[in-house]
């Protein structure tokens, strides 16, 4: 159970009982680039691990289970030694847990490709969400917010504040010129997009969506009794999906839901209790037609 600490005296006195959020393995990896210096991209997967899983992102404690696990890996493609500046792609992915059981439910499987900043070695990484100072850190910053708030509206109906403060991270990011991948203009498919089409009006029900599929849906396969009743609450919950679809047939929401859950979709449908439906295939081949054939046998 996670228990809010309000009080600032909590806070200040006490802040070791507040217990890290994420429990994230980060991977840095250099394979094309050529330079003696390889210390530093192991410098930089220690200082990335560090900063990601030794501090607290909310004011709420997690219990070791409850704890959102993922990794990052970057890909560091360039390297200059004389300005530390580093570009590459970054591949994320974030789970949560599932009620009653070993499986990690993703929540978000993602290919950053437009990964800049700079970093030296023994660079003390810090981050302040009232100002964009460093890009690496507004980048990771701006992914466990996104992930904070993925794994909060998965277990709750009530609105989540985590992803406010991702769009603050982006925002400034995109203020400071920070770079393509905060521009809502150089790529639809970026950092400015995702939190853009979560935080749009126009896909509203996209959170009360995610809420059924994973706390009515996912979370009650665990009872043999519950299984057709929750693949059937999931087939009604995903179907909604096609109204955002309709309206935006080319929304990153959609891309990175489909991405992320196109593999447990089949997984859910495929085993257990027999459930068929047609219309819900076809609407899947329709929403994510690159996961066609993920699709074309479930239930079968």
């Amino acid at each position: 159970m996670k228990f809010i600490y309000l009080l600032l005296f909590t806070m200040v006195f006490f802040g070791d009982l507040i217990s890290q959020e994420f429990m994230v393995d980060v991977k840095v990896q250099a394979p094309s680039v050529q330079t003696n210096d390889r210390q530093i991209f192991s410098d930089l997967e220690t200082a990335l691990r560090n900063f990601i899983n030794q501090q607290a992102w909310t004011q709420i404690s997690y219990e070791e289970s409850e704890k959102i696990k993922g990794s990052m890996v970057f890909t560091i493609t360039n390297y200059d030694p004389n300005s530390a500046n580093m570009s590459g792609n970054l591949q994320l992915q974030f789970a949560r847990p599932v009620y009653m059981s070993d499986y990690q439910s993703p929540t978000i499987l993602i290919q950053d490709g437009d990964l800049t900043f700079n970093y030296r070695s023994n660079t003390v990484l810090e981050f302040n969400i009232g100002r964009h100072s460093s890009n690496l850190t507004s980048i990771v910053s701006f992914y466990c917010y996104v992930a904070l708030g993925l794994d909060a509206s998965s277990f709750s109906s009530k609105q989540s504040n985590y992803f406010s403060q991702a769009q603050v991270i982006a925002a400034n990011a995109a203020s400071a010129g920070a770079g393509g991948g905060w521009d809502r203009f150089k790529n639809n498919l970026n950092r400015h997009w995702i939190i853009e089409d979560i935080m749009n009006p126009a896909n509203s029900d996209f959170m009360s969506i995610w809420y059924d599929y994973h706390r009515l849906g996912i979370d009650k396969l665990f009872d043999p009794t519950q299984q057709m009743a929750a693949k059937e609450l999931m087939s009604s919950t995903l179907k909604r999906l096609k109204l955002i679809h309709d309206k935006q047939p080319n929304s990153f929401l959609l891309r990175w839901f489909f991405d992320t859950k196109s593999n447990e979709i089949r997984q859910v449908y495929s085993g257990g209790p027999n459930y068929q439906s047609e219309e819900l295939i076809k609407d899947l081949q329709t929403m994510d037609p690159s996961n066609s054939s993920n699709y074309s046998n479930m239930g079968r």
